[in-house]
């Protein structure tokens, strides 16, 4: 074999070399031994080539075909030079462009305002694990838009709870696909990473101001730093989490309920209110406060007095009464747990179409007319059909026996939750038949604690500390086309258009042996 064959063979085993070097380091993403093996022989391959043919080096190097190369090289090396200049430009300082008709991608004026006004530094934590992916990645592109426009305010950080569940811990982080908002030594976790969540979290924690929630005690309510099932831990853990300061507060004890008071909660009580406790708790709501009750069935109390003044109260001048009953539902695989069918049209309830939430052992609610124009009220639960409200309690709890009297019991579906707004003075009140979907053994079974806590919420007015400017909902539809334009695109499609380039082509070979 001649020396130029073999400098052929050098060359072809120089790119061999040289390109299994490159495969491995890309697979591996290590420069190890075999990459730097690989380089050693594909450069000792080279050499050998040239020393074995130095003429066809030479040749390559001064001909005509080695200028027109040596062009075609420095013009490539300028298109990737400009390149590289726009892709370093293009991330050193990232642009985006929200072509959508609805700004989908882009915040709302009151969202950059407040963005540009930040003073301190603001950090989004997203917690999700790897069942969360789809979630995560719209968390994160909602991420990127708040950090874009936060003018180095704003940091974004994702973590799997399951890989550390020390920082979810830290933060109060209960549930998957949770998102945190941190400033100030603050923080908040936020369920629903909206805009509108995001930024009223921001807006709360840049702006820090007394949020105070005080539970009733003194009636045999629920107990907040209980750990049991029973206890009411996880619902101070949840509000703590939303920066909330939660407190105690016996009516009867300090003869006054605090100024500071964003809402009261009546957690479970087993005895009812004394008469100067409720009319204190009337004279606040008057005053624009707020109160969240949640009720036990009368079955389930240990010592209920025949006179309920707050219930009294409710029903007269809210038109929310009690039921005296016990909600059976079918629907359930425990017919004493009543579950969510429907939810109604509410702040609190509106993310919370696909969480059903359920109630152990409860009573039903009923909304009866009122004369004051300024009320509203609002059903925010309800169970299927298939449920009724079982009055003979007593009985049943003897028998075992589940049978709905015609007549006797109210059929289903039956109201299990239900909210009042008084636009004059401003109170809001929540009633809900149950005290046990939050208690811990269930607080954090699909929507109970979110019904609770948005319900808090919701009382306490921190639903919406902003108000966004919606964006416009387009409606598009889709009209099929008639019969007529479907043939006439078939006919343009697959028979005109085919027929005309095998015309051309029949055209041009005829063409051609006319020619010879």
């Amino acid at each position: 074999m001649s020396r130029s064959r073999w400098a052929s063979v050098a060359y072809v085993a120089t790119a061999v070399f040289f390109v299994a070097s490159l495969a491995w380091y890309v697979v591996n993403q290590e420069a190890d031994r075999f990459v730097q093996l690989g380089l050693v022989l594909s450069v000792l391959a080279l050499a050998s080539a040239i020393l074995l043919d130095p003429q066809r080096v030479r040749r390559a190097l001064s001909g005509r075909q080695a200028r027109y190369g040596s062009n075609a090289f420095l013009l490539a090396l300028a298109v990737v030079g400009i390149l590289a200049v726009a892709n370093y430009l293009a991330y050193s300082s990232p642009q985006s462009v929200d072509l959508t008709e609805t700004r989908d991608f882009s915040l709302t004026p009151e969202t950059l305002l407040i963005l540009d006004q930040l003073q301190e530094p603001v950090q989004l934590i997203g917690f999700y694990t790897a069942d969360s992916v789809d979630a995560r990645d719209l968390s994160r592109a909602l991420f990127e838009v708040y950090q874009r426009n936060g003018r180095g305010k704003i940091t974004t950080e994702f973590v799997d709870p399951r890989a550390n569940p020390v920082a979810a811990d830290r933060y109060g982080v209960q549930r998957d696909a949770s998102v945190v908002v941190a400033a100030g030594g603050a923080s908040e976790v936020l369920s629903v990473p909206s805009e509108e969540e995001l930024t009223g979290a921001i807006l709360r924690l840049t702006n820090p101001e007394q949020r105070r929630v005080y539970f009733l005690v003194g009636h045999g309510e629920r107990d907040l730093e209980g750990v049991d099932d029973a206890g009411y831990s996880e619902v101070r853990r949840a509000l703590e989490a939303k920066n909330y300061q939660v407190d105690t507060l016996s009516p009867l004890s300090t003869g006054a309920i605090p100024e500071d008071a964003l809402a009261l909660v009546l957690a479970g009580p087993t005895t009812d209110l004394q008469p100067v406790e409720a009319q204190l708790i009337e004279d606040y709501l008057a005053q624009g406060g707020a109160l969240v009750v949640l009720s036990e069935p009368t079955a389930a109390l240990s010592a209920a007095q025949p006179l309920d003044p707050l219930g009294a109260y409710l029903a007269r001048e809210w038109g929310i009464g009690y039921q005296d009953d016990l909600v059976m539902d079918f629907n359930s695989s425990l017919p004493l747990t009543a579950i969510a069918a429907e939810y109604g049209e509410h702040a609190i309830t509106s993310r919370m179409r696909n969480l059903r939430s359920y109630f152990p052992s409860a009573r039903s609610l009923r909304l009866e007319a009122v004369e004051d124009p300024a009320l509203r009220l609002t059903p925010l639960v309800l169970t299927a059909e298939n449920s009724w409200g079982e009055s003979d309690y007593i009985g049943f709890t003897e028998s075992g026996t589940l049978k709905f009297d015609e007549g006797v019991d109210v059929g289903g579906p039956m109201l299990v939750a239900a909210a009042g707004e008084d636009l004059e003075s401003g109170s809001r009140l929540v009633v809900i038949g149950d005290s046990d979907f939050a208690a811990n053994a269930d607080f954090l079974g699909v929507g109970n604690g979110d019904l609770l806590v948005n319900s808090i919420d919701w009382a306490a007015r921190q639903d919406k500390l902003i108000s966004l400017t919606p964006k416009p909902a387009i409606s598009r539809f889709l009209l099929p086309p008639s019969s007529q334009a479907i043939g006439g695109i078939f006919l343009i499609t697959v028979i005109l258009i085919p027929a005309a380039v095998l015309a051309a082509g029949i055209y041009v070979w005829w063409s051609r042996r006319q020619r010879g």
